[in-house]
């Protein structure tokens, strides 16, 4: 893994939270919260399969898993929205899924979940 791709990886992170500031009221009141608690943590290794890990169970964690293996499936974002899963992913990709593993953590919390 090197060292500028988790650079960029955060500087989109950065840039997704300037742009939520143009929601509504509540929302962005909700929005700000999260993307200004979230930490990045980079995972280049992992001694499990993809489908066998669990996170670090920081609910304030982002983390992004650098995938090296084919067979650890393709780039995806986990159902909680706190592990993202990159294999080969373009910038455009890494954008998207960015953007959904926020999606998912902001409705989870409005839902209460």
């Amino acid at each position: 893994m090197n060292t500028r791709r988790s650079l960029q990886v955060i500087a989109m992170l950065m840039a997704l939270g300037m742009s939520a500031f143009s929601f509504g009221e509540s929302t962005e009141e909700l929005r700000n919260r999260i993307l200004t608690q979230t930490k990045v943590v980079v995972v280049t290794e992992l001694s499990v399969p993809a489908s066998e890990y669990k996170g670090d169970g920081d609910p304030n964690n982002l983390e992004i898993v650098f995938l090296t293996k084919k067979a650890d499936g393709p780039s995806r974002v986990s159902d909680d929205g706190k592990v993202i899963f990159l294999y080969k992913a373009s910038e455009k990709t890494q954008q998207e899924l960015i953007a959904r593993a926020f999606e998912i953590r902001i409705a989870r919390a409005s839902a209460g979940t």
